[in-house]
Formats: structure tokens, sequence, C-alpha cells
């Protein structure tokens, strides 16, 4: 079986996060003996085609020269289109994408398309079918839908509802995903099918001393949290939350890892509460270092919330990361995260944009040290039966099947 994954983001090197969970994907179906060619964008001293982890990679140059491409990649394409600049980018994007697409399908004889993305991915793999001739199957994540329930676009509803209607198969990464998808399209036979977790990497074997030396956290209980620094992800809660939690545990240190446009405010919000002392901004955390960050610490938070366009989070994999290392999580109840998980097991889910109870619920996890262990053995176990990549690829690989 040969199969093309259509991306607008994928790693540019090994510890480059942008659309890891499409390559995590690709690696887990070379395993399986699955061909995998994926088309992504192009960036400034990337080489247009290589092979990584048995993967091969086809990169489409968009804008001359490579410098001034700046459509895709952090923060992502909702947040750079923005810039006005940018905006001028989508056409010879859409264009060049296409023409990637058709040409690697033709060339290396693929037989199924899976297009990451509702938009642009899903619609351009869609809509070029009488040139390609493929089957589709669209993955939807969530951020290209949760915004339209409130934006009245009716140019962008038109192309993801076509785009998804078009398709032979939609599968969303979350429940709350496939219900907007349902409801722009009216197919009912959308179906759920989560990104899965690296049970390799993100494991309860894992060492975090390395991390707790670099900070000198040796004494210190740790929270750790972290992503791109932008409003969904509610990391100003988070930081609004420790003052309560310091309270009660005064040697508690919060590192928070990313970068993005919101950092300077959240650094400065640490300030004007007096917090700046117990709370370490890391930047970019690479690949290699990020699963014993999430070993290192005592409770993992995503404090993620639905932000004035209507965007949240799409699925809960950062969170099923650190319960595959033993960790226990606090997470919100929006978007995708309560479909993955569930309260009580292997950690807490809590109301957004509520950092009284963020701080309550992690103090359980930091005061109790048999309710820590329980929760990360519990949290362990629940991925590993549930959400190994071996086991969601195989899902994909029946789906590709029946559409072949």
């Amino acid at each position: 079986m040969n199969v093309c994954l259509l991306s607008t983001v994928y790693p540019k090197q090994n510890d480059d996060f942008n659309g890891i969970y499409v390559h995590r994907l690709a690696k887990a179906f070379v395993k399986m003996g699955i061909e995998v060619h994926v088309v992504a964008p192009h960036a400034k001293e990337l080489k247009k085609d290589e092979e990584f982890d048995g993967v091969f990679i086809h990169r489409f140059q968009y804008m001359y020269p490579a410098s001034s491409q700046s459509l895709t990649y952090f923060p992502g394409i909702s947040e750079n289109l923005k810039k006005p600049f940018n905006r001028f980018q989508v056409f010879p994007f859409a264009v060049s994408m296409t023409k990637k697409l058709i040409e690697v399908v033709r060339k290396y004889k693929i037989d199924v398309i899976n297009a990451h993305w509702g938009i642009p991915s899903g619609f351009l793999a869609t809509s070029t079918k009488k040139f390609h001739r493929k089957p589709v199957m669209i993955t939807l994540y969530g951020a290209e839908l949760f915004p339209l329930e409130k934006r009245k676009s009716k140019f962008l509803r038109k192309l993801i509802t076509d785009a998804l209607n078009h398709a032979e198969k939609v599968v969303g990464i979350s429940d709350a995903t496939c219900r907007v998808a349902k409801k722009f399209c009216g197919r009912n036979d959308i179906e759920v099918l989560p990104d899965g977790i690296d049970t390799e990497t993100f494991n309860p074997k894992l060492n975090g001393e390395e991390i707790k030396k670099r900070y000198n956290l040796k004494n210190h209980f740790l929270v750790f949290s972290s992503g791109r620094m932008v409003e969904r992800k509610g990391f100003k809660y988070l930081i609004e939350a420790i003052p309560y939690i310091l309270k009660k545990s005064s040697n508690t240190k919060t590192i928070l890892g990313g970068d993005g446009p919101e950092r300077l405010h959240l650094e400065n919000l640490t300030k004007s509460l007096k917090i700046e002392e117990n709370v370490i901004f890391s930047g970019f955390i690479p690949n290699g270092d990020f699963p014993k960050y999430m070993k290192a610490c005592d409770v993992f938070v995503l404090p993620s919330i639905v932000d004035d366009r209507g965007d949240t989070e799409g699925s809960a994999t950062i969170l099923l990361e650190a319960m595959a290392c033993g960790v226990p999580i606090v997470g919100t109840k929006v978007g995708g995260i309560p479909y993955a998980i569930k309260d009580g097991i292997g950690g807490f889910l809590v109301e957004e944009k509520n950092p009284k109870e963020l701080a309550e619920k992690i103090l359980m996890s930091l005061e109790d040290e048999a309710l820590r262990t329980s929760m990360g053995k519990m949290g362990s176990k629940y991925v590993e039966e549930k959400f190994s990549w071996l086991k969601i690829a195989q899902r994909y690989q029946e789906e590709f099947e029946k559409l072949i």
C-alpha cells in the first residue's frame, strides 16, 4: 500500500514539534510495511525531497525567495494570517500544494490520500480528484472548525463543507471535532479516530533528574505546562492559580514551555503577581528533552480555554503523553479534552478559566504522594491500552483498505 499524507505542517528536523503528530503517524505506517509519501510546505534551508525515519517527504515551495515563505509553521496558519503579507501567500500556496500532490500521486503510484486538516489540505485533495483519481480520507483536528461556529464566513464554511461532502471518508480526533463537522455538512458517518501516543518515547521508565538538576529543583515540587503561547492555551489562568498554590505549597516551581505571541504578556503577569521567582519560562523544548520534562514534573497541567474566536483544544494529546509517563494531569473541560481524559483516571478535569479550581486539583496531587503514584500508574495503563500509535495506525490501515 502506498499512502500520501497531505499536511500544512511537518517537522523540519528531529527536534521540531511542528506537525509531529503527522510524523508519528507516518512512522507507525512505515513499521507496518506501508510506503508513506508526505506532501508538506517548504521553508528556508530545508531540502525539497528527503527521507526521514523511513518516510519520504516532498516539500513544495510557494514563494520566492524561500525566505519569504511565512504562511505556515510556527505559530500556525491562523495566527500567521493576521499579518497582511501572509494573506497574499494563500493563493500561491494552494496552487503549489495542489501541483505537488498530483505530481507525487502519479509518480509514486499512490493508492489513497490522507489529508490532514479540512482546509486547506482536505479541500485541495477533494476538489482535484478528477486529476489524481484517488480516494481521499480527511483527518479533522478541530481548530479549522471551532472558530467557524462563531464567525459568519460563508466562504470558509463552503470550502470546508465541500471538502467534507466530497471525501470518501472523514474522521476527527475527538468527539467535539466530529460533532461540529457533522453540523456543517450533514454527514452522519464521521467517526472519531484520535491521535496516538508514542509509548516508546513517553513511558514511566524515563528519568527526569537531568531536568531537575538543570533548574536546581531537587527540593521542589514541579508543575509543568507547555504549548504555543496563544490565547486558547489558557496559560494566563495557570499563572493566576500559582499564588493559591504557593500559599499551601511554597516550595513549588512551575515551568512553562514553548513560545508565541502571548509570552511577553504572561511574563509581565508573573511580575505583577510577584511570582516570577516561582515560574520558569523555558522557551522551546526540543523533542528529545520533552519526555524528560514530563517525567521530572509532579503534575502536568493543560489549562486550555475557548478563546474569543471560538477556537479551542482539538485533542488531549499532550495530556495523554504526560499520563503515558506515569504523571498525574489536570486539564480543562473544553474541546476534545473530555473525550480522551476521564475525570479521576490518571488525573482531573476542571472548568475553564477557573484559577482556584486549577489550584485545588493541582494541590490534591502535590500534597498526596500515594494519590500521585496511583494516578500515575492508572494513567500510563490507560494510554497504553487505548492510545498507542500502533493501534491508531492499524485503524487507519483498515479504513485505507476499505477505500482502496
